[in-house]
């Protein structure tokens, strides 16, 4: 498989998430009945941004594109896209409300939640790499 589609392959999720939720609001106007189902999207969101900028350094590191980065590093530089991502996406959010006359942002409240959902799927996913490295060394050690 050569680079392009290989790093193609990595938005998958994403793009998976993404489609999930304009089904759910656009087509099954789902948010009707459940005000509150973005906040499982939001946390999704941010599980799949991290998943893929993971996706993303491991194959420019396995490749020696770029040199490996220490395990911590590699948590707060998910973590750092993840909340950069969260941040884009209110921004976009703000910006359609302002053009289009929507109210997708409900409030500050809500804006902050989204953040914050989004964080927080980061932070799991980071959390649960880091775990598996860690796995992967010690595995590596009884060898």
């Amino acid at each position: 498989m050569n680079h392009s589609s290989k790093l193609s392959s990595f938005f998958i999720f994403p793009a998976a998430v993404f489609l999930s939720h304009l089904t759910v609001s656009k087509i099954l106007h789902l948010y009707s009945l459940f005000p509150h189902i973005d906040i499982p999207f939001h946390f999704l969101g941010g599980l799949s941004i991290a998943y893929t900028s993971a996706k993303i350094i491991s194959y420019l590191e396995q490749e020696k594109f770029i040199a490996r980065l220490n395990g911590i590093l590699f948590a707060v530089l998910l973590i750092s896209i993840t909340a950069t991502a969260a941040v884009l996406w209110e921004f976009m959010e703000f910006t359609g409300d302002l053009l289009f006359h929507t109210n997708i942002q409900v409030s500050l409240a809500n804006t902050m939640q989204d953040q914050f959902m989004g964080l927080l799927g980061g932070l799991t996913l980071a959390f649960l790499y880091r775990r598996r490295m860690l796995q992967k060394a010690t595995e590596g050690e009884g060898n």
